[in-house]
């Protein structure tokens, strides 16, 4: 796709009060081989550290999402709310606590370029357990919703959004793109990287009865690799190279 045909992709990031995994989040973004984008990051008035650290990037394709705290507004209120300020012909989710490949919207994007589908997703991930350092290859599926990618148009019809709850909220608007034959799911597992941390939307028991079960462990080397991927000790040119290689073997 030549530089001038690009679509503005707009990622939306929500952030409580975990400036550390927030910072490698924004690096993701920043190091994607996709140019024209920008990254919207939503936060409460009394995370300070997050409009600190914002605020030291300079950035302009940076755009904070300030949540008052007077206002009780669900986690599908502000997904909501931060795709209304999104400038792009996508929305992208792009949540702070995961990994993100560098080639990530670029796969996307160039996924449904001449096809009829409007929306992109992953059908399988890599998945990492912080609890005992293992990273696993999911199950095959009709689409992990975080890592959707969105016309913002299509969120104008009547029951495309995200739901106003704090848990599950993307679920329906998944599944209503997959039922309207409107999302398109690729096979890229190297693409991105689900961690789970202790403080997830979901508990534990979610992982280890819907999740894990059906995910196929990788080896301790591996593990150990994509344990150092998420620490920062490989840069994300290095580690999205590395992730494929290891994952085709």
């Amino acid at each position: 796709m030549r530089e001038e045909t690009r679509p503005l992709v707009s990622c939306i990031c929500l952030t409580h009060n975990r400036v550390d995994i927030l910072r490698r989040s924004v690096q993701c973004f920043q190091d994607q081989t996709y140019s024209n984008k920008e990254l919207i990051v939503g936060f409460d008035e009394e995370n300070r550290e997050a409009a600190k650290f914002l605020a030291t990037l300079r950035d302009p394709s940076i755009k904070p999402l300030v949540f008052q705290p007077d206002i009780t507004i669900s986690l599908g209120e502000k997904r909501n709310s931060a795709i209304r300020l999104a400038s792009g012909f996508y929305f992208c989710v792009w949540d702070d606590d995961d990994w993100h490949n560098l080639n990530r919207l670029e796969v996307q994007v160039e996924s449904l370029v001449g096809s009829t589908f409007r929306s992109s997703i992953l059908s399988n991930i890599v998945l990492f357990d912080s609890m005992t350092n293992v990273a696993y290859v999911s199950a095959m599926r009709w689409g992990w919703e975080q890592s959707l990618l969105c016309e913002i148009s299509l969120m104008n019809v009547a029951g495309l959004q995200y739901q106003h709850i704090n848990r599950g909220e993307d679920s329906a608007l998944v599944y209503s793109l997959k039922h309207n034959k409107l999302l398109l799911a690729t096979a890229a597992p190297e693409l991105y990287i689900y961690v789970y941390h202790g403080k997830n939307v979901f508990h534990r028991g979610h992982w280890e009865v819907n999740l894990l079960p059906w995910a196929t462990p990788l080896s301790a080397e591996i593990s150990e690799i994509v344990q150092r991927i998420l620490n920062g000790e490989h840069s994300n040119k290095t580690a999205s190279t590395m992730l494929k290689q290891l994952l085709t073997l």
